[in-house]
């Protein structure tokens, strides 16, 4: 996709572009099937954009919005990144490991330079939510409330969230934006709904802890994170959830809930995720065997590997090997 291409996807989802390098970088032609590098697919009320800037150590993108709209992003290359957002003259940071969750009200400018050690790589969708609602029939009442209220109060707001299951689908994307270019539009097209879900089931998860008599205890919410940490360090090892459960200062059935809330999976669901890009990676960038990835990734058996790995991506493993 041209230069005018990345313009264009923006513009349908009611951004205007104002400046910033991210205009400058090679953008991939989605309907000729060339979704290899930078790639942004756009429909009539939302878009996608996958950006890897290998080169690139600072990245920008300052756009007017058009229409009332969701900018929702996870850095993927998290180690030293922070991004600072700005939205009319409100400004906020951003870690790389956050993911970030913008609305931009109608006429506000938009800006957002993100910093990296060694290139960008991330996954944004925009979404013109209230128009999404509509067109498919849906009462914008479905919504989650303090995402409503923010929609019809107008109200410029960011806010930063956990990637959780928003997390998984973007390293997916970012890691298959090549295998199906016959179908790429198809395939952009059911990703962004899979992330505007997640982003939704997020927010939902959030208001029904809050409307419980929960609040996000920063406290707890850093123990969580050690113990995403741990998984994150070595997700070969079997759970010790007794040790993540002293870790976290609560039982295990409070760490196992609180876990889940947050990050929106279960502890094993997590560290299976974990297992398996792994492994994809060892397929994709080392060229290594099935067998070779399944004890790499610490699986037990290449045929327990195998079903896992079909029922995560859709294919059997030697199907990428190829690709």
């Amino acid at each position: 996709m041209s230069q005018v291409g990345f313009e264009e996807a923006l513009r349908r989802v009611g951004m205007e572009v104002r400046g910033g390098n991210l205009i400058e970088v090679p953008w991939s032609n989605v309907a000729d099937g060339e979704s290899v590098g930078n790639v942004a697919w756009a429909g009539r009320d939302m878009a996608i954009f996958v950006v890897d800037c290998a080169d690139s150590k600072i990245v920008e993108l300052e756009t007017l919005a058009r229409k009332d709209v969701i900018v929702c992003s996870a850095v993927l290359n998290q180690d030293g990144a922070w991004t600072d957002f700005a939205v009319g003259d409100s400004r906020f940071d951003a870690k790389g490991a956050d993911m970030t969750m913008v609305f931009v009200p109608q006429h506000e400018r938009f800006k957002f330079v993100t910093s990296v050690s060694r290139g960008l790589k991330a996954v944004t969708v925009v979404v013109d939510m209230m128009s999404m609602m509509k067109a498919r029939g849906l009462p914008a009442a479905a919504l989650p409330k303090s995402l409503l209220r923010t929609i019809r109060g107008r109200e410029i707001a960011m806010e930063t969230l956990v990637p959780g299951y928003f997390g998984e689908i973007a390293r997916d994307v970012a890691a298959r934006r090549a295998m199906f270019p016959s179908l790429a539009t198809l395939y952009y097209e059911g990703k962004t709904f899979e992330l505007v879900f997640a982003l939704l089931s997020g927010l939902s998860r959030r208001d029904a802890f809050r409307a419980g008599g929960g609040v996000f205890d920063s406290g707890i919410l850093d123990r969580l994170g050690l113990v995403k940490q741990i998984i994150d360090r070595a997700p070969h090892r079997i759970l010790d959830v007794d040790a993540l459960a002293r870790v976290a200062a609560m039982n295990r059935t409070k760490l196992r809930s609180a876990f889940k809330q947050v990050y929106g999976t279960t502890l094993s669901g997590y560290r299976t995720v974990l297992m398996l890009q792994r492994a994809d990676r060892a397929l994709k960038q080392a060229g290594a065997s099935v067998k070779h990835a399944a004890r790499h990734a610490g699986y037990a058996t290449t045929s327990s590997f195998i079903i896992a790995y079909k029922r995560q991506y859709g294919v059997r493993p030697g199907i990428v090997l190829r690709d």
